[in-house]
């Protein structure tokens, strides 16, 4: 999916929690790290130095914290999608989110640096 436009990010947001498909990842937290994306018109609250009117950057991530922390997804692609639904809910301004969960110590064998899924979805399209 190509987006174009203004875009402002959050890089590198680490949190324990507990999501996996294996039993023990239900229990046992285990260190995430998100990276978010999102896009949205900046033009009508830039111009003006509008903070009032700008999606701010912290409560973004209060809420990829709030709902990372959140309940068990077995699928981190879950965990994405609802991160995605929570800030296009929350953030009327925003037209499109893309969320990286990074799972670095996930549980497979052999040797990696990290795991994880990238997903994209734009405002009133799946």
């Amino acid at each position: 999916m190509s987006l174009s436009g203004d875009c402002i990010f959050l890089r590198g947001v680490e949190l324990t929690a507990c999501h996996g498909v294996l039993p023990e990842e239900r229990t046992r937290p285990q260190r995430f790290v998100i990276d978010a994306e999102v896009w949205l018109e900046t033009d009508d609250y830039a111009r003006g130095d509008d903070y009032r009117r700008a999606v701010c950057y912290g409560a973004i991530l209060d809420t990829i914290v709030e709902v990372a922390g959140g309940p068990h997804k077995s699928l981190i692609e879950a965990l994405a999608l609802v991160l995605i639904d929570e800030l296009l809910l929350r953030f009327r301004p925003i037209d499109a989110v893309r969320i990286t969960v990074h799972k670095p110590e996930a549980p497979l064998q052999g040797k990696f640096t990290d795991v994880g899924v990238i997903l994209t979805r734009r405002r009133g399209r799946a």
